[in-house]
């Protein structure tokens, strides 16, 4: 089946892979709002603060100096469910277009990963968030019937607690 979606479509190809097959799994989470990207971008990159609003979140904080930048490190101490659980991933940004996008990809255990989000503004105003994962290799064939339904949930809660998150500041910051 193509895809038509240009992130996931990017992360697709970052994985060696065009479409999605029997050893892929897509992850998506996406929402239209009429915050800025600027603003949204503001809180994303604000690392610490990402469980106030991720369900998957438990921990971030950066592990390089350089802060937000292509070539930083952070670590996230994610929890995916049943039957990976908690465990922490150390990543680095190896896209970075401020207020746009940003991506990280990596290899190991068999699997192949690409995560972007980004954010595109929206004719007439407003953003188009989208966070975006895509994984390949023998064990995603494994896990993917335990995994997607509930990640894609996760994946969907992130970016809606991201747009809640700053419309709550935004608010806090009227009063």
């Amino acid at each position: 089946m193509p895809i038509t979606d240009p992130s996931s479509a990017f992360c697709l190809q970052r994985t060696g892979k065009q479409s999605t097959s029997w050893d892929t799994l897509l992850i998506t989470g996406t929402a239209d709002t009429m915050i800025p990207a600027e603003d949204l971008w503001t809180a994303w990159t604000d690392l610490p603060r990402w469980p106030d609003w991720s369900p998957l979140h438990r921990a971030v904080a950066w592990t390089s100096t350089s802060g937000m930048a292509a070539g930083a490190v952070f670590g996230q101490r994610i929890s995916l469910g049943f039957p990976l659980g908690t465990t922490t991933q150390h990543v680095t940004i190896d896209l970075l277009e401020p207020a746009r996008r940003v991506a990280w990809a990596g290899e190991g255990n068999g699997v192949s990963s690409c995560h972007l989000w980004s954010f595109t503004p929206l004719t007439g105003g407003g953003t188009h968030v989208s966070n975006v994962e895509a994984f390949t290799g023998l064990p995603v064939a494994l896990l993917r019937p335990l995994v997607t339904r509930r990640w894609n949930r996760l994946f969907q809660a992130a970016v809606d607690g991201l747009i809640r998150h700053v419309s709550a500041a935004a608010e806090d910051a009227s009063r």
